[in-house]
């Protein structure tokens, strides 16, 4: 039984060899076929070959320029709106009264004092409330105008500053008076105390209060780092109106005035300037030309004002006139540099007097009578003569003096009696000092004037602005 086993299962492996070989057979087979196995002697069948067709170029087309999108603009997100700062609750103004300034004052003080955010204090903000509210209350009162600050500012050292402002009803449309005053508010035990600085404290002799006041400067104008105050008073005529200025400076809690000499012009025009050489202000007054027929001829002048440390007061320093054609302003010129001692600025005028056609008569240009135009220039041309030679005598040349002095009576008839009369006196006194001479000389010019007031007539025929001429003005050097 097993033998017979062991035969079957031999036969059935070699019927499986057939098999496995009859595969492989197969399988080369199909590889041949497939060129995987081609034998050598065997030639390839040749692959016919397709021409291909030519290809047809086409047309060049534009490539089209593409549009930019458009920018997207951002939406903006929304900010969020601030709370309103609350407005604190002012206690009740009190009313404008134009009788009584201490009261007035005293009822500002007293109005800021209850004010808790507005008391005096080296906090700026409390301080900065204090004064624009007062400049409010100013406007609101129409006791200032919106050009007119109000200033708070340390004018004593003391670390608490003061504020100023001026004060009067003359901004309303239809004022009750033109006076007002300055009213300074200072720190007193941490409330407001009020000072008020008018016309009469300045001046016993002037009107109750300043006409117009208006605060216009609070600075350091004296270069000794205290601060002055500088406010001005407007007034008009039918014609012309007039700026009037006044510096004080405040210590001690009083005021000091500054400008006891007053400024003051006509159609002014104020400006500042450093003054040369050292660190003060220089105020500049331009102006002067009064718009009325009746002041005559005239022309444009600047006074430059300037702190006297001597006298502790700003004085007038230095006027100048602008250019002029007239006749009559060079006499003039050669007249205030005559005064000064000038005497070789002097000369220099009065012979460019004499020796100009191109300068003009003003009677001319009324288109006076002939008569009268004549009359101007004998006048003007013989009392330039005169005060050329008196300007050599003091200039210390004697010859040039007695040769014009000459010239004098010879070339302008009656208008030379002054000359005539004052050369018989100082030809008497030459040898002596140029001043003794002169003097003499001048003390007889001035007796034959005043015994000819005639001839000096036209010299008041000028117009009201300018300076009326007396006998005594013929020789100024006395």
């Amino acid at each position: 039984m097993g033998l017979a086993n062991l035969e079957s299962q031999l036969m059935l492996l070699a019927k499986c060899k057939k098999v496995i070989l009859v595969m492989v057979v197969l399988l080369f087979q199909a590889l041949a076929a497939c060129g995987e196995a081609n034998p050598t002697n065997v030639r390839p069948s040749p692959i016919a070959t397709v021409p291909l067709a030519t290809a047809t170029p086409l047309p060049a087309t534009a490539i089209p320029t593409l549009t930019p999108l458009p920018t997207l603009t951002p939406i903006p997100l929304p900010t969020a709106t601030p709370q309103p700062t609350a407005t604190p609750t002012l206690p009740p103004a009190p009313a404008f009264t134009s009788g009584s300034p201490d009261l007035l004052a005293q009822n500002i003080a007293g109005w800021l004092n209850k004010q808790a955010d507005a008391l005096p204090s080296k906090d700026p903000k409390t301080v900065e409330n204090a004064r624009s509210r007062l400049r409010t209350l100013l406007l609101n009162w129409k006791a200032s105008g919106p050009e007119v600050p109000v200033e708070a500012v340390d004018l004593d050292g003391d670390g608490s500053p003061e504020i100023v402002a001026s004060l009067a009803e003359t901004w309303s449309e239809s004022p009750s008076s033109e006076y007002g005053f300055l009213i300074l508010l200072r720190n007193s035990n941490k409330v407001w105390f009020a000072t008020t600085l008018r016309a009469v404290t300045l001046n016993p002799k002037a009107e109750e209060g300043f006409i117009r006041p208006a605060l216009l400067k609070v600075a350091d104008l004296r270069g000794d780092k205290q601060v002055e105050i500088l406010f001005s008073e407007y007034f008009c005529s039918a014609n012309t109106c007039t700026i009037r200025l006044h510096i004080v400076s405040w210590a001690n809690n009083r005021f000091t005035n500054l400008t006891p000499d007053v400024p003051e012009m006509t159609a002014g025009q104020l400006s500042f300037e450093p003054t040369p050489g050292d660190a003060t202000t220089t105020l500049k007054l331009s102006g002067g030309v009064l718009s009325s027929v009746g002041a005559g001829l005239q022309r444009e002048r600047t006074e430059y004002w300037r702190w006297d440390a001597t006298a502790k007061r700003f004085k007038l320093a230095e006027t100048q006139y602008a250019t002029s054609p007239y006749l009559y302003h060079r006499l003039i010129d050669g007249n205030v540099a005559l005064d000064k001692g000038d005497y070789p600025a002097a000369i220099s005028l009065y012979t460019e007097a004499l020796t100009d056609s191109s300068l003009k008569l003003w009677f001319q240009q009324l288109q006076a009578t002939p008569q009268e135009v004549e009359v101007e220039r004998q006048t003007l041309t013989a009392l330039t003569r005169f005060h050329l030679a008196i300007a050599y005598a003091l200039n210390n040349e004697r010859e040039k003096a007695s040769a014009t002095l000459q010239e004098a009576v010879t070339k302008d008839g009656k208008y030379g009696g002054w000359a005539k009369a004052f050369a018989g006196s100082y030809e008497a006194n030459k040898a002596a000092k140029p001043n003794v001479a002169v003097t003499q000389g001048c003390q007889a010019a001035i007796n034959f004037a005043q015994q000819n007031k005639g001839l000096l007539e036209v010299m008041n025929l000028f117009g009201y602005a300018n300076p009326t001429f007396k006998p005594e003005d013929i020789c100024r050097v006395l």
